[in-house]
């Protein structure tokens, strides 16, 4: 009997993510759902290397509509509408987009499938447990008090990360939430509007940037 090459397999399915996304049909629902065409390309190119380090990726029976969905969630995690979500490993149902051109009905979620995502978040959570502090200690200096900044992001990255997995949205890089946790640098009295606008900017990237290094495996020291 011959056994098929695990590598082969990913290959495959790797040739065929590229494909979908290069399909002008997906290309065009990307542009609908940006709105711009920079907002579509990044939104595409973030999707292929999302998906692309899944090291289960040859394991998912419908591949189109997880790309869909990973695609959606990267578009609105772009507009800042998710915050700095995670879309890595969440194969949700595209029960929203069932409808659209481009992608068909989705299959209910494989076993397997749901099982690598329940271990790829649990690994996730234990890991910023165990590196809290690593990853507040990475985290720019920012404001006139860098200890309260950063531990500022480090609490709004590991509450962006448990509602991600939970497949919730979440508040906790939102201005609102910034704010909330940070009045004195986020609302500043008498700060400019520009000034404040771009102190949110900025921690939605110092988030952004600390939730990679989670989900890059990043070792910091």
């Amino acid at each position: 009997m011959y056994s098929i090459d695990p590598e082969d397999v990913r290959a495959a399915a790797l040739k065929q993510l590229a494909e979908i996304l290069e399909d002008p049909r997906i290309q065009r629902l990307a542009l609908r759902a940006a709105g711009h065409p920079a907002l579509a390309g990044d939104a595409l190119q973030n999707t292929y290397f999302a998906l692309a380090r899944l090291e289960y990726i040859g394991q998912i029976v419908n591949l189109r509509a997880y790309v869909c969905t990973v695609l959606f969630r990267e578009i609105r995690r772009e507009r800042n509408q998710l915050g700095a979500a995670l879309v890595d490993d969440f194969p949700q149902v595209v029960e929203a987009h069932q409808g659209t051109v481009g992608c068909q009905p989705a299959s209910p979620l494989a076993v397997d499938d749901m099982a690598c995502t329940s271990v790829q978040a649990q690994v996730w959570l234990e890991r910023f447990a165990a590196q809290r502090e690593g990853f507040r200690d990475a985290v720019p200096a920012r404001s006139g008090d860098p200890a309260r900044y950063r531990n500022v992001i480090r609490d709004a990255a590991g509450q962006v990360l448990r509602d991600g997995i939970n497949g919730e949205p979440s508040e906790a890089d939102t201005n609102d939430g910034l704010r909330a946790a940070y009045p004195e640098y986020f609302d500043q009295p008498g700060a400019a509007p520009n000034t404040l606008h771009q102190r949110f900017r900025r921690a939605r990237e110092d988030v952004k940037a600390l939730l990679q290094a989670v989900v890059n495996h990043d070792e910091l020291t």
